[in-house]
């Protein structure tokens, strides 16, 4: 589509209204639908979770389905509370234009007002190919200074405007509309990372879609914003340390070339801050080449960018949630455990006397060279071996990264969530509906209900 000179954002709200989204662009979106509702399925029943389902049961009244439970409740509270499921064990996908873990705001936000007004599968994908084509948009204009140097969480604070041009998108929401949805989304975008390793950081997700359906049904309504909400002098990419202060450059080929193609959706295959899955592949290959057990080990030194450092906060984790962002307790547990899977993260995973010993002798450290290319992707690691030999690995990248994911795996990380919440014949049967329904751009399914009843329990 061409764009004309109407404005910056008065152009994404034409994009997000008139654009057409490839086949191809619709298969990445497919990929994150189904990781995404695997990794919602797994957090249903985490406390956090449940505590914002208690609230969507209470406060709410609808027919939105939480996924993974029997509630039914209003799609703003439905949006939240799938959510902050689908970050709660922080095993959901990330972007690294964005910076943000866009789908866990952006599947929450479709589905619930995709089930409001009964919307293809096919309706539910393009706005999906829609909502990160802008949270890239908005990240290449806004970071790094807004992520890494300000203290931004992009997955509410972008998260959530991209979750509203999906469910304009959904809606069907007019050019005119959408971008007064635009505007009232920037007001209500927030996230600390600050509160990263506690349970405001999957609320944020939650926060994100929540905030991104209401800012939709209130601008389908004739809720109105202002036009310079984003781009004002005191407006979202300027109270929120832009790193640049003009969308144009970012928005003058929307339509014509595709983020989602370019740098695609990164699916994690470890449930832990992505920073540390470098370093787990290059932990995990040194093992097993060199078959090195714990006794065997004297230090282990890791090399990252240094966005890593600000991330991995947490070097002595009392709880699951600061072990996800605890480079000591990651690589310790990949020397002592076979995997890194979801229950890695109990607590008696992490209280083991073994894993504790080790984490104590285990170096985090920035290495500005490492600075090149797309963050928290390289990493090098060294093991310090009692024998006094010192073996070492180095990544760019790793498994799960787009163009490095495999059926399979996919296949099996959503059977490792979704019997966390159903039985393993019904986790099946939403793995078989989900591949269906999302086939061939999502033309096999009329009424998202059909699938969504699919992933509730009774």
């Amino acid at each position: 589509m061409s764009l004309d000179v109407k404005g910056s954002v008065a152009n994404i709200a034409d994009f997000i209204h008139r654009a057409n989204v490839s086949a191809d662009a619709r298969a990445c979106a497919a990929t994150a639908f189904k990781d995404t509702i695997g990794v919602m399925l797994a957090g249903a029943s985490e406390p956090a979770a449940r505590i914002a389902q208690a609230m969507a049961a209470e406060d709410g009244i609808g027919q939105c389905r939480v996924l993974g439970t029997s509630l039914h409740t209003s799609p703003e509270l439905a949006a939240l509370a799938n959510g902050v499921a689908a970050h709660s064990l922080d095993y959901d996908d990330m972007c690294f234009v964005s910076l943000a873990h866009p789908s866990c705001a952006l599947v929450p936000s479709i589905l619930a007002v995709g089930e409001l007004v009964h919307a293809r599968a096919a309706a539910l994908l393009d706005a999906y190919v829609i909502g990160f084509e802008l949270e890239c948009r908005l990240g290449n204009v806004m970071n790094p200074r807004h992520y890494d140097k300000r203290g931004w969480h992009c997955t509410s604070s972008i998260g959530t405007v991209g979750a509203a041009a999906a469910a304009a998108r959904v809606l069907g929401l007019d050019a005119h509309a959408t971008q007064h949805a635009l505007g009232i989304a920037a007001s209500s975008a927030c996230g600390l990372k600050e509160n990263i390793g506690s349970m405001v950081k999957p609320l944020h997700a939650g926060l994100a879609a929540r905030n991104g359906v209401m800012a939709a049904r209130l601008a389908q309504r004739g809720f109105t914003a202002s036009p310079h909400a984003i781009d004002g002098p005191q407006g979202y990419l300027a109270v929120m340390d832009s790193e640049h202060d003009s969308l144009d450059a970012a928005v003058a080929d929307l339509g014509i070339r595709w983020e989602i193609l370019d740098t695609g959706v990164t699916v994690k295959l470890y449930p832990s801050c992505a920073a540390t899955h470098p370093p787990l592949d290059a932990l995990f290959a040194l093992k097993h080449r060199e078959r090195i057990t714990a006794d065997k080990v004297q230090a282990i030194d890791v090399e990252v960018d240094s966005m890593t450092p600000r991330l991995l906060i947490h070097p002595d984790p009392a709880t699951g949630l600061e072990a996800k962002f605890s480079m000591p307790f990651c690589a310790a547990a990949a020397i002592v455990y076979e995997r890194i899977g979801i229950d890695s993260f109990d607590s008696d995973h992490i209280r083991n006397p073994t894993v504790q010993g080790l984490m104590k002798h285990v170096t985090l450290r920035a290495n500005e060279e490492f600075d090149q290319g797309a963050p928290l992707a390289r990493a090098r690691v060294g093991v310090y071996l009692r024998d006094g030999r010192v073996v070492s690995q180095a990544v760019d990248g790793a498994r799960g990264y787009p163009g490095r994911l495999t059926d399979e795996e996919l296949a099996t990380k959503f059977a490792g969530c979704a019997t966390r919440t159903l039985s393993d014949p019904a986790a099946n049967s939403a793995w078989a509906a989900l591949s269906a329904c999302l086939a061939e751009g999502g033309d096999k399914i009329n009424d998202v209900r059909e699938l969504t009843a699919l992933l509730s329990t009774l």
